[in-house]
């Protein structure tokens, strides 16, 4: 592995491309899990990133290509060989003929939604707190308070395996909930371009969603442990409600009473802890120290977990449910 990875530090050096060795994923990664990664690339325009892929095909080496990260499992006591990141690639510009924004792959989902403010287009604020980069939205049709990527976009580039470009025009992309061709057909072209195309809208009236959306998230998503926002893409409770008619009668009672009719108190509480209790005595489901979030038990949270645990916990949650609600959160096993 040795020889390999000086091989990739050699070449990155004659190619002006940045890149770090030896690096701790639990320092580097948004959920502060992982073993180690011997080399991450860093490229910083088209010509890089496709001479890196190019590179690493030619030359056999595994590798894998990451934005921030916000989605990604990485799994302790693993030793993964290679990283390309797309942190770089990170500007957005606007076509004023075509009234289009036209983004890299590694821009962050609150700057599009920004951008797109300043523009005063609509089609894009629940997209504001997502914290995640701009391809990766793409590839699992990314989507918050009623806005998904699908309804902007207007087409993307991708990068093949043989460094050549091609386009994909929307329609073309599969794009359902939480779902594209690429996370089910494609998986080796890497997104590089995204081009999107909102309604003129009046930048107030924006604004204020965005502010709302804003307000909404840090109340009810975890902030104070490192996560990575939905395990599922659905509720877990209406799930395991649909296994137990006795947790039905409770959650829904629950949700009737704290949420909707909110008798007790004028705002919905911030935590389902004493649902959550119930649920674990319910369904028998077993951990040491909690996995999940008391505001949610379909977020996972890292308070100094082995991924082991957190595994034991995706497992114990997709024997209940099965496959009715897809995974959004990505287990990165060891290539």
């Amino acid at each position: 592995m040795m020889q390999t990875i000086e091989k990739i530090k050699d070449w990155s050096k004659k190619n002006d491309v940045e890149f770090i060795k030896n690096v701790n994923l639990k320092r580097f990664s948004y959920f502060k899990s992982g073993g180690n990664a011997q080399i991450i690339l860093f490229p910083n325009n088209l010509l890089k990133i496709k001479n890196c892929i190019k590179f690493l095909n030619k030359n056999f080496i595994k590798f894998k290509v990451i934005g921030e990260t916000t989605n990604l499992i990485f799994l302790d006591d693993v030793d993964y060989t290679c990283f390309i990141s797309s942190t770089k690639l990170n500007k957005i510009t606007f076509d004023l003929n075509k009234n289009e924004i036209v983004s890299e792959t590694g821009v962050m989902l609150p700057e599009l939604s920004r951008f797109a403010l300043k523009k005063s287009l609509t089609g894009f604020e629940g997209l504001e707190g997502i914290p995640g980069s701009v391809g990766a939205a793409v590839f699992m049709n990314a989507g918050a308070y009623g806005n998904e990527v699908k309804q902007t976009l207007v087409s993307v580039e991708v990068i093949l395996p043989n460094g050549l470009i091609k386009k994909y025009k929307k329609n073309q992309l599969k794009l359902s909930y939480r779902n594209s061709i690429f996370r089910t057909e494609k998986n080796n072209e890497i997104i590089y371009k995204c081009i999107f195309k909102g309604k003129k809208g009046n930048s107030l009236s924006i604004y204020n969603k965005m502010s709302l959306f804003h307000n909404k998230r840090h109340k009810y998503q975890e902030w104070m442990y490192p996560n990575l926002g939905s395990l599922y893409s659905g509720s877990v409770y209406r799930s395991l409600a649909k296994k137990d008619f006795i947790f039905g009668l409770i959650s829904s009672g629950y949700y009737l009473i704290f949420y909707k009719w909110k008798l007790f108190r004028r705002e919905s509480p911030d935590n389902r802890n004493w649902l959550n209790n119930i649920a674990v005595k319910r369904f028998g489901i077993n951990f040491k120290n909690q996995p999940f979030s008391n505001k949610d038990m379909n977020t996972l949270i890292n308070n100094g977990h082995h991924t082991d645990e957190i595994l034991d916990y995706i497992s114990q949650l997709k024997k209940l449910i099965g496959d009715s609600v897809p995974i959004e959160n990505e287990i990165v096993k060891k290539f």
